[in-house]
């Protein structure tokens, strides 16, 4: 396992809502209410991901026996601009590795090392899912249909391959993200965290539910891993020391 945290000072990021799969636009919300110093945050966010990173890399390798070695092998960064809303996102690096990028004010942001293994546990859902090449998929099938649409009632070609790419990328969205937080809850409980208390750092956060929002009310998100918990609970009192992820 080759996997780090690495600190990148002021770069410039694009920027992605709260535990999306990928970077967006840049957002120019205001930074949010921190709960903690820099400091202290960054030392509870390597205590805890050195607890979840490997746990993450060897259920991915579980699932995906036959994939590439560099398709599991996580890299954690941390981007370091204060001004930034806080934010947490999966992407892929050019040397094809996962990266789960945390923003300093979602560190600051997070309670306690419960949220920060799920929220963890979440961004590596959408690797071991593989969101991010569905949801470049469906951005490009939405943006072929879109354009055909366009053309076919007479309107702007462009429009409408920039709105059916749009459409097609978040036309799954919020479920996605509701897997990625089951699979972030068997994470988290592997790794040794209490999911449910991980989760309540979407009380923090609002969804929605217009139809190209991104994610999910947080109310769905919160059932979500308490009924996963329940799952894993189940399972292990019947015998199960590490019940088989599902999502």
């Amino acid at each position: 396992m080759n996997s780090k945290i690495i600190a990148l000072m002021l770069l410039p990021l694009l920027v992605a809502c709260t535990e999306t799969t990928g970077p967006a636009p840049v957002q120019t919300k205001p930074a949010p209410t921190v709960t903690r110093s820099a400091q202290s945050g960054l030392a509870a966010f390597n205590r805890v991901s050195r607890r979840v990173e490997p746990v993450a890399e060897r259920s991915c390798r579980a699932i995906h026996k036959n994939a590439n070695p560099k398709f599991c092998d996580f890299v954690i960064k941390v981007h370091n601009d204060p001004k930034q809303p806080a934010n947490a996102f999966q992407s892929i690096g050019k040397d094809g590795r996962p990266v789960l990028t945390f923003n300093i004010n979602m560190i600051r942001s997070i309670q306690n090392d419960n949220e920060i293994a799920f929220i963890l546990g979440h961004e590596t859902g959408h690797q071991i899912a593989t969101h991010l090449s569905k949801t470049q998929q469906n951005q490009a099938g939405g943006a072929i249909l879109g354009g055909i649409l366009a053309a076919a009632l007479g309107g702007d070609i462009q429009s409408g391959i920039d709105l059916g790419g749009m459409v097609g990328a978040r036309s799954y969205s919020k479920g996605y993200e509701l897997q990625a937080d089951r699979i972030g809850t068997y994470i988290a409980d592997r790794a040794g965290y209490n999911p449910v208390i991980g989760a309540r750092s979407f009380n923090r956060t609002k969804g929605s539910n217009a139809f190209l929002s991104t994610h999910p009310p947080s109310q769905d998100r919160i059932d979500t891993v308490n009924a996963t918990y329940t799952q894993i609970k189940a399972a292990k009192a019947k015998g199960q020391r590490t019940p088989p992820i599902t999502w």
